[in-house]
């Protein structure tokens, strides 16, 4: 069994920062959130698990061994909608 250290931090904003002070906020801009339920990732340094532990209440974390990307995550969300799209009005079917 090999045991492969993870690289990244997956950090989840799960609460909102109204009426948090202003250095949860900023710390939260820091690590790249703004908005609930958005998802970053940070690779595994000192100072990024520092900002993590001051905001420990309004974030989820992970640890993963991969980045993913925004078009990744997008794809993943996305359903599979149940038809195929064979041509588009107006072209020609071959």
């Amino acid at each position: 069994m090999s045991s492969i250290i993870p690289k990244y931090f997956k950090v989840t904003q799960l609460k909102s920062t109204i009426a948090m002070p202003l250095r949860k906020t900023q710390t939260l801009q820091k690590l790249g959130l703004h908005k609930r339920h958005q998802v970053v990732y940070q690779k595994i340094t000192p100072q990024q698990a520092g900002m993590i532990s001051s905001v420990k209440e309004l974030v989820k974390v992970e640890l993963t061994h991969d980045k993913k990307t925004k078009e990744q995550m997008r794809n993943e969300r996305k359903s599979d909608p149940g038809f195929v799209v064979v041509a588009k009005r107006g072209e020609n079917r071959v």
